[in-house]
Protein backbone atom coordinates (compact mmCIF):
# COMPACT_ATOMS: atom_id res chain seq x y z
CA UNK A 1 0.00 0.00 0.00
CA UNK A 2 1.15 3.64 -0.80
CA UNK A 3 1.05 6.45 1.49
CA UNK A 4 1.65 9.81 1.80
CA UNK A 5 3.17 11.97 4.61
CA UNK A 6 5.28 14.53 5.11
CA UNK A 7 8.59 13.97 6.00
CA UNK A 8 9.61 14.08 10.04
CA UNK A 9 12.81 14.69 11.97
CA UNK A 10 13.94 11.29 12.33
CA UNK A 11 13.80 10.76 8.24
CA UNK A 12 17.09 13.20 7.87
CA UNK A 13 18.90 10.14 6.72
CA UNK A 14 16.22 8.82 4.15
CA UNK A 15 15.92 12.50 3.51
CA UNK A 16 20.07 12.95 2.60
CA UNK A 17 19.90 9.91 0.61
CA UNK A 18 17.15 11.45 -1.76
CA UNK A 19 18.99 14.64 -2.22
CA UNK A 20 22.01 12.96 -3.61
CA UNK A 21 20.28 10.55 -5.71
CA UNK A 22 18.14 12.81 -7.17
CA UNK A 23 21.58 14.77 -8.76
CA UNK A 24 22.73 10.67 -9.84
CA UNK A 25 20.92 10.78 -13.12
CA UNK A 26 24.05 11.11 -15.26
CA UNK A 27 22.97 14.66 -16.99
CA UNK A 28 23.62 17.21 -14.14
CA UNK A 29 25.85 19.94 -15.51
CA UNK A 30 25.85 21.08 -11.60
CA UNK A 31 25.76 18.66 -8.65
CA UNK A 32 26.80 18.42 -5.11
CA UNK A 33 29.05 15.72 -5.27
CA UNK A 34 30.91 18.52 -7.90
CA UNK A 35 30.42 21.30 -6.08
CA UNK A 36 32.38 19.88 -2.80
CA UNK A 37 34.20 17.63 -4.66
CA UNK A 38 32.84 14.41 -2.99
CA UNK A 39 31.74 11.32 -3.20
CA UNK A 40 27.96 10.77 -2.75
CA UNK A 41 29.01 8.16 0.80
CA UNK A 42 31.53 11.18 1.83
CA UNK A 43 28.70 13.42 1.36
CA UNK A 44 25.95 12.09 3.29
CA UNK A 45 26.91 12.33 6.69
CA UNK A 46 27.10 16.15 6.29
CA UNK A 47 23.90 16.35 4.66
CA UNK A 48 21.85 14.45 7.24
CA UNK A 49 23.31 16.41 9.56
CA UNK A 50 22.55 20.06 7.40
CA UNK A 51 18.88 19.18 6.56
CA UNK A 52 18.00 18.41 10.19
CA UNK A 53 17.09 21.90 10.82
CA UNK A 54 13.09 23.33 11.54
CA UNK A 55 13.83 26.54 8.89
CA UNK A 56 11.47 26.18 5.86
CA UNK A 57 10.62 27.30 2.04
CA UNK A 58 14.20 25.45 0.78
CA UNK A 59 15.25 22.31 -0.24
CA UNK A 60 17.42 21.57 2.76
CA UNK A 61 15.49 21.05 5.31
CA UNK A 62 13.50 18.16 6.20
CA UNK A 63 10.40 20.14 6.61
CA UNK A 64 9.93 20.86 2.97
CA UNK A 65 9.73 17.14 2.40
CA UNK A 66 7.05 14.70 1.32
CA UNK A 67 7.35 11.22 1.32
CA UNK A 68 5.61 7.93 -0.24
CA UNK A 69 5.73 4.83 1.43
CA UNK A 70 4.91 1.57 0.58
CA UNK A 71 3.91 -0.87 3.14
CA UNK A 72 5.24 1.83 5.46
CA UNK A 73 8.26 1.95 4.25
CA UNK A 74 9.75 5.57 2.85
CA UNK A 75 10.58 5.10 -0.86
CA UNK A 76 10.58 8.30 -2.86
CA UNK A 77 10.50 11.68 -1.70
CA UNK A 78 10.38 15.49 -2.93
CA UNK A 79 10.60 19.05 -1.87
CA UNK A 80 8.04 21.16 -1.94
CA UNK A 81 7.44 24.86 -0.77
CA UNK A 82 6.36 27.91 -1.49
CA UNK A 83 9.05 30.43 -3.34
CA UNK A 84 9.73 33.11 -0.62
CA UNK A 85 7.01 32.18 1.71
CA UNK A 86 9.99 32.29 4.14
CA UNK A 87 12.46 34.26 2.28
CA UNK A 88 14.51 34.20 -0.32
CA UNK A 89 15.02 30.31 -0.77
CA UNK A 90 18.85 30.60 -2.47
CA UNK A 91 19.84 32.84 0.78
CA UNK A 92 17.92 29.91 2.77
CA UNK A 93 19.68 27.31 1.46
CA UNK A 94 23.16 29.28 1.95
CA UNK A 95 22.30 29.30 5.64
CA UNK A 96 21.77 25.75 5.66
CA UNK A 97 24.69 25.10 4.16
CA UNK A 98 26.69 26.51 6.18
CA UNK A 99 25.15 24.37 9.45
CA UNK A 100 26.88 21.32 7.33
CA UNK A 101 30.05 22.56 5.94
CA UNK A 102 33.05 25.25 6.93
CA UNK A 103 33.30 28.72 4.94
CA UNK A 104 36.07 27.09 2.76
CA UNK A 105 33.94 24.52 1.47
CA UNK A 106 30.92 26.42 0.85
CA UNK A 107 32.86 29.02 -0.81
CA UNK A 108 34.38 26.72 -3.53
CA UNK A 109 30.84 25.34 -3.78
CA UNK A 110 29.34 28.95 -4.99
CA UNK A 111 32.44 29.08 -6.82
CA UNK A 112 31.76 26.49 -8.94
CA UNK A 113 28.05 27.58 -9.08
CA UNK A 114 29.85 30.91 -10.58
CA UNK A 115 31.29 29.47 -13.25
CA UNK A 116 27.54 28.04 -14.26
CA UNK A 117 26.18 30.96 -13.95
CA UNK A 118 24.57 30.70 -17.57
CA UNK A 119 22.03 27.62 -16.51
CA UNK A 120 20.98 29.49 -13.98
CA UNK A 121 16.83 29.83 -14.05
CA UNK A 122 15.23 32.45 -10.72
CA UNK A 123 12.27 31.04 -9.14
CA UNK A 124 9.35 33.07 -9.45
CA UNK A 125 8.00 34.18 -5.81
CA UNK A 126 4.62 32.89 -4.92
CA UNK A 127 4.50 29.69 -7.35
CA UNK A 128 5.22 26.11 -5.37
CA UNK A 129 8.60 24.63 -5.94
CA UNK A 130 9.66 21.31 -6.66
CA UNK A 131 12.90 19.90 -6.13
CA UNK A 132 15.32 16.72 -5.14
CA UNK A 133 13.06 14.27 -6.84
CA UNK A 134 14.05 10.74 -6.30
CA UNK A 135 12.73 7.27 -5.31
CA UNK A 136 14.84 4.56 -4.39
CA UNK A 137 16.23 2.09 -6.83
CA UNK A 138 14.25 -1.24 -5.39
CA UNK A 139 11.12 0.64 -5.73
CA UNK A 140 11.11 2.55 -9.12
CA UNK A 141 8.31 2.07 -11.25
CA UNK A 142 5.68 1.58 -8.75
CA UNK A 143 4.03 4.97 -9.91
CA UNK A 144 5.34 6.90 -6.76
CA UNK A 145 6.14 10.05 -8.31
CA UNK A 146 2.57 10.08 -9.20
CA UNK A 147 1.35 10.32 -6.11
CA UNK A 148 4.02 12.53 -4.70
CA UNK A 149 2.57 14.84 -7.53
CA UNK A 150 -0.51 14.73 -6.84
CA UNK A 151 0.12 15.72 -2.98
CA UNK A 152 2.14 18.50 -4.01
CA UNK A 153 -0.89 20.14 -6.17
CA UNK A 154 -3.17 19.64 -2.79
CA UNK A 155 -0.13 21.36 -1.10
CA UNK A 156 -0.21 23.91 -3.23
CA UNK A 157 -3.70 24.47 -3.45
CA UNK A 158 -3.66 24.77 1.00
CA UNK A 159 -0.96 27.53 0.51
CA UNK A 160 -2.15 29.60 -2.43
CA UNK A 161 -0.08 28.83 -4.84
CA UNK A 162 -1.66 28.94 -8.60
CA UNK A 163 1.66 27.69 -10.19
CA UNK A 164 3.97 24.70 -9.91
CA UNK A 165 7.03 25.11 -11.22
CA UNK A 166 10.46 22.32 -11.90
CA UNK A 167 13.81 22.51 -12.62
CA UNK A 168 14.98 19.46 -14.74
CA UNK A 169 18.32 19.04 -17.41
CA UNK A 170 17.08 19.05 -20.74
CA UNK A 171 18.90 15.51 -21.59
CA UNK A 172 17.38 13.84 -18.81
CA UNK A 173 14.19 13.28 -21.51
CA UNK A 174 12.57 10.32 -19.37
CA UNK A 175 12.24 12.79 -16.40
CA UNK A 176 10.71 15.54 -19.18
CA UNK A 177 8.51 12.81 -20.96
CA UNK A 178 7.15 11.67 -16.91
CA UNK A 179 6.24 15.83 -15.97
CA UNK A 180 4.60 16.11 -19.41
CA UNK A 181 2.38 13.32 -19.25
CA UNK A 182 1.14 14.95 -15.73
CA UNK A 183 0.25 18.45 -17.50
CA UNK A 184 3.61 20.09 -17.10
CA UNK A 185 4.86 22.13 -19.95
CA UNK A 186 8.71 23.38 -21.35
CA UNK A 187 7.90 27.12 -20.62
CA UNK A 188 12.44 28.37 -20.51
CA UNK A 189 15.60 27.08 -21.61
CA UNK A 190 18.92 28.02 -20.21
CA UNK A 191 21.58 26.50 -22.30
CA UNK A 192 25.28 25.46 -21.55
CA UNK A 193 28.30 26.94 -22.60
CA UNK A 194 30.20 23.98 -21.51
CA UNK A 195 27.73 21.12 -22.40
CA UNK A 196 26.49 20.89 -25.71
CA UNK A 197 22.68 20.05 -25.74
CA UNK A 198 21.95 19.97 -22.41
CA UNK A 199 20.68 22.96 -19.76
CA UNK A 200 18.12 23.67 -17.13
CA UNK A 201 14.89 23.52 -18.65
CA UNK A 202 11.31 25.58 -16.55
CA UNK A 203 8.53 23.16 -16.84
CA UNK A 204 5.25 24.08 -15.04
CA UNK A 205 1.78 23.41 -14.73
CA UNK A 206 -1.49 25.52 -13.51
CA UNK A 207 -3.38 24.43 -10.06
Amino acid sequence: MVTIRKAEQADCHFLATIILLAESTGFEITAYTKMFDKTMEELLPSFEKMINNPTEGHPLTYKSYLIACVDGIPASAFSVYKEGEFGDSNHLMTGALMTGFDRKSVAQAFGFLKNHGDITIQKKPGTLQIDCVATLPEYRGKGLLKELMKAAEQRGKELGANEIQIQVWKKNEGAVAVYEKSGYKVVQEMMSATDTGNGKILMTKTI
